[in-house]
């Protein structure tokens, strides 16, 4: 009767362990300020997703090789932000970009 009291749980967790497998994508979720933005997201200089309006959620494949996410609004500088590379499972991520004013002129 011992055996079997403690036989079954285990059993049980071995085999839902070994159903396990990691998401196929990462979620990065991005949002601007101001909001209703269009973002590209790229790794090694190659677009890997274009939404809008932020806030996004963009679904890559993970990767050991960093992603860079950039934005541009007219009248804004446009803002680039570097996500360095993560391992398979580490799954979410959030991004928040402050874009900052810019009339094209030269800083003083």
């Amino acid at each position: 009767m011992r055996f079997e009291r403690w036989c079954v749980p285990v059993l049980c967790s071995a085999l839902l362990a070994s159903c396990y497998s990691p998401p196929d994508q990462a979620e990065i979720l991005v949002d601007t300020l101001p909001p209703r933005r269009r973002f590209v997201l790229s790794r090694a200089g190659q677009p890997l997703v274009t939404l809008a309006p932020t806030p996004s959620i963009a679904l890559v494949d993970p990767g050991a090789a960093p992603l860079a996410v950039s934005c541009r609004r007219q009248g804004f500088a446009e803002a680039n932000v570097a996500l360095p590379a993560y391992p398979a499972s580490t799954y979410q991520r959030r991004v928040n970009i402050a874009l900052v004013p810019w009339d094209g002129a030269p800083p003083r």
